[in-house]
């Protein structure tokens, strides 16, 4: 009986270590984008903060699935992978925003395009940053 439990117990930690879903936290290191001045009610170039944060997690069925952190504004999407690269490399869109991710370089990009074509004055930017296995 003890064998049994001592053998059940191994494959179990084994198991778990086995199956364990891959996971990544990522930083933004560059954001530059266009922001519009409300007071002279123009377009300029902008620099924004670095240091926004996105989780990157392996869901059971294979897919990943990035998700925005902080300033309380949600944002998920569901990745695919990129057929003209390779199976390393996923695109990430949900609604205005874009991420792409390759596990391999452990870097990526990040856009958000919503604003002026639109007429919204929301900031467009373009980001880059790395990753960290987590």
């Amino acid at each position: 009986m003890k064998k049994t439990m001592l053998a059940l117990t191994v494959f179990t930690l084994l198991s778990t270590n086995v199956f364990a879903s891959a996971s990544y936290l990522c930083i933004t290191d560059l954001v530059s984008g266009l922001h519009h001045d409300g007071d002279r009610g123009n377009w300029k170039h902008a620099n924004f903060l670095p240091g926004e944060k996105f989780t990157i997690s392996e869901r059971l069925d294979g897919i990943y699935e990035v998700k925005k952190l902080g300033d309380g504004k949600t944002w998920s999407a569901i990745c695919t992978a990129r057929a003209d690269l390779t199976d390393d490399s996923f695109i990430c869109t949900s609604g205005t925003e874009q991420f792409n991710f390759n596990r391999q370089l452990l870097r990526f990009t990040s856009f958000r395009f919503f604003g002026y074509w639109n007429g919204s004055t929301d900031s467009l930017s373009i980001s880059m940053g790395q990753c960290f296995p987590n």
